[in-house]
């Protein structure tokens, strides 16, 4: 048992009151603008789906939700405040970078869009920070909705031969590329493999987590489909921790399962075999070289030490043929030191928020979502993911999520096991309140 003065992740943690008192505060904080603005949030995650024309609805949906979120009694908690400094700084480092270039109207456009894309995670942290655990599993439903959505255009794409809905023969739905369309499918897989731990429809989840992972194979992007394996068998050992044999006899089954469907596409869908066969190589030619992706990570090093200020958005180009296609280095290289330092204390504190509140929890809904985080940095790591929605959503997510709100509403609703909500919890709020903006 812990002091109520125990320091937190940072900052001194709160007393958590009781379900029954904490039920009167948020009915107190609950008030229609929140209930609006939650509501125009999860319909803009199935939005995100479509993106045939910009700005797109889903734009408009996210800074409607932020704009209600913002009016509606928003509390500020101080893992909050950190973020929004880290955030702004970044993007500060991106205007300071990139002012003199937007004479250029693809420079002015990449400009507006990527701040669409941060705009977002600010969204999800503001909007986030009141859910409690049933709000938390109502979010990951709608995204195995948006992303059964998202898989069924890019199969169909790929299946008949829809040139909108796919790019150099790979699927992409209607997102802009293969590597966004699969990287935006990895945490429905993972929200899938949760609802079917809880023992939830099965008949739906299960059948949903193979038309996802469909999808994201005849994606063909081999980021995603590695981050996938990964993080996909880490967080199924995890949840299945406890009974070792039953998982490993399930995997076996849904392996053998995938084989199965991966064979009789291959000898129906014709092509798919080539295709597959191309991109299972660990390394293509555009990979390697002088000018390769994994090269030019070295090559940019004199590049960031000559540009303190950084180059500025598409300066690359004038020098190398490809893109740097690593949102890490990009942030040293193309927007600054200062954008760098930021971008690499958002990752670990990203890491260290993940673990603090999964430890105070125990929810695994929650770490659903650091999950999915993981497996789509880890492609970011890859690819141009600056402008990608989903990658600001679940990092705006791991900060906005309020461990206190999620640990004393577990368990009244069946969600996840409940906390104890006496002295043993007095340090489970690492996130307490600072500010709260009145309308």
């Amino acid at each position: 048992m812990t002091s109520g003065t125990e320091q937190g992740w940072i900052g001194t943690a709160a007393p958590v009151a009781g379900p029954g008192s904490f039920a009167k505060q948020r009915a107190g904080q609950d008030p229609l603008g929140r209930r609006l603005a939650n509501g125009c949030y999860l319909l803009a995650i199935v939005a995100i789906n479509f993106t045939l024309f910009r700005p797109s609805p889903v734009d408009v949906l996210f800074v409607i939700a932020l704009a209600l979120s913002v009016s509606s009694r928003q509390i500020v908690t101080r893992n909050m405040f950190i973020f929004l400094t880290l955030i702004a700084v970044w993007v500060f480092g991106l205007f300071v970078s990139s002012v003199s270039l937007v004479s250029n109207p693809e420079v002015s456009y990449y400009l507006l869009k990527i701040s669409f894309a941060v705009s977002i995670g600010v969204c999800s942290c503001l909007v986030a920070a009141h859910w409690d655990a049933a709000d938390l599993r109502r979010f990951l439903q709608v995204y195995v909705l948006a992303t059964s959505a998202a898989a069924t255009l890019g199969i169909a794409g790929y299946v008949l031969g829809i040139e909108e809905l796919m790019w150099d023969g790979r699927a992409k739905g209607f997102l802009d590329d293969p590597n966004m369309y699969g990287a935006f499918l990895l945490p429905g897989a993972l929200a899938c493999m949760y609802m079917l731990s809880r023992g939830e429809r099965r008949a739906i989840y299960g059948p949903a987590l193979a038309w996802i992972v469909f999808g994201l194979l005849v994606s063909f992007s081999r980021a995603a489909i590695v981050s996938g394996l990964l993080w996909g068998l880490i967080y199924y050992a995890f949840l299945n921790r406890r009974n070792v044999a039953r998982a490993s006899l399930y995997a076996g089954f849904g392996i053998a399962a995938l084989l199965v469907l991966v064979l009789l596409s291959v000898l129906f869908v014709d092509g798919l075999g080539e295709r597959l066969a191309e991109r299972s190589t660990i390394a293509k030619d555009y990979d390697l070289g002088h000018g390769g992706r994994y090269n030019r990570y070295a090559l940019s090093i004199p590049f960031i030490l000559d540009n303190p200020l950084g180059m500025g958005l598409l300066e690359w180009d004038r020098f190398f043929e490809e893109p740097i296609h690593n949102i890490w280095v990009s942030s040293f290289l193309n927007y600054g030191w200062l954008s760098g330092i930021a971008f690499t204390l958002l990752l670990m504190f990203s890491v260290s928020i993940s673990a603090w509140n999964f430890r105070q929890t125990g929810n695994e809904a929650l770490l659903a979502v650091s999950v999915a985080w993981a497996a789509v940095i880890c492609c970011a790591f890859l690819h141009e993911a600056e402008r990608w929605r989903h990658l600001w959503l679940f990092t705006g997510l791991v900060w906005g999520l309020n461990a206190r709100h999620l640990v004393v509403t577990a368990g009244s609703r069946g969600d996840e096991p409940a906390r104890p909500a006496g002295p043993e919890a007095i340090s489970i709020a690492p996130q307490p309140a600072l500010i709260r903006l009145r309308p």
